[in-house]
């Protein structure tokens, strides 16, 4: 192979992995944030108050929390199988979810998304985000401010039962968890089964 076609290949190569890493994947910003992630953690440990907005205090943080709580009460965010579409029967809830939160002023929401413990677990944490990425952009469509919102994925690494099977229901969930936006979100948050 002449050295033209050489470079010719590789410059190929170079412009296709280039749109894999930046494209509709999304690689490239998980890279330029560090690996595996590491920049939606960084992000989740220091959440930031609008600049209009003075850190919420203790009661004004478990008024919202209560607030979110009722709009999920006995109800689940639903999305495809294996994937991170949100169902339309699961839309209602997320509205009831944005309406609490938009008037949460000096808050911030961590969307927390789980998966059981089935499969590959690099794939469950990608799932993870995935899912908790999506309820996030359904919340900040619906106006909650997405300054006061995070989106984490933990994939299987929280199990809601370390003695349950490994297709436990149970973990396959997003947790909904409410912080002053002078601290980290709290670790206790309402749950939510995701199916």
């Amino acid at each position: 192979m002449s050295s033209f076609m050489k470079i010719l290949v590789g410059l190929v190569a170079t412009v296709i992995l280039a749109w894999i890493l930046h494209g509709p994947m999304g690689f490239g910003a998980r890279c330029a944030a560090g690996d595996s992630g590491e920049g939606e953690a960084a992000s989740a440990a220091a959440p930031v108050a609008t600049a209009s907005e003075a850190p919420a205090d203790e009661a004004a943080v478990n008024a919202c929390q209560s607030e979110v709580d009722a709009a999920i009460a006995g109800k689940t965010v639903q999305f495809g199988s294996g994937g991170a579409e949100i169902a339309v029967e699961s839309q209602a809830m997320l509205d009831a979810i944005a309406a609490a939160a938009k008037d949460c002023a000096g808050t911030t929401m961590e969307v927390a998304g789980h998966t059981d413990r089935t499969g590959d677990a690099g794939a469950n944490m990608a799932l993870s985000q995935a899912r908790a990425d999506a309820v996030k952009a359904a919340l900040v469509a619906q106006g909650v401010p997405a300054e006061r919102v995070v989106a984490k994925g933990y994939g299987e690494t929280q199990p809601t039962d370390a003695a349950a099977p490994e297709n436990n229901p149970a973990d396959r969930r997003i947790e909904f968890s409410i912080s002053s936006s002078a601290a980290p979100a709290a670790a206790d948050a309402a749950g939510e089964t995701a199916e």
